[in-house]
């Protein structure tokens, strides 16, 4: 991310959730890792990167993604689990 970038998303936290004292995204993780005061209006800013349940159902922690499993570095691939989520 380039600094333009970081100040376009600084931007827009500061306008959703600037009265929260939410004004950056390391304040929006902070506030739903401590479920702090503002979590619900921080998880909601977040609610249009909700992604649904795959077809088929991951196998998380069964085998690593390498060995044909779900879970673990996917490197370039990572798109194929994001369209399944979509």
């Amino acid at each position: 991310m380039n600094y333009i970038e970081s100040l376009l998303v600084c931007l827009c936290l500061k306008q959703a959730l600037g009265d929260h004292g939410i004004i950056c995204l390391e304040d929006v993780v902070h506030e739903i890792a401590t479920v702090g005061p503002h979590f619900r209006d921080a998880s909601r800013f977040l609610m249009p990167f909700m992604l649904k349940c795959p077809e088929r159902r991951l196998q998380m922690k069964r085998k690593p993604y390498k060995d044909g499993g779900d879970s673990g570095n996917r490197g370039d691939k990572i798109n194929e689990l994001i369209e399944k989520l979509n």
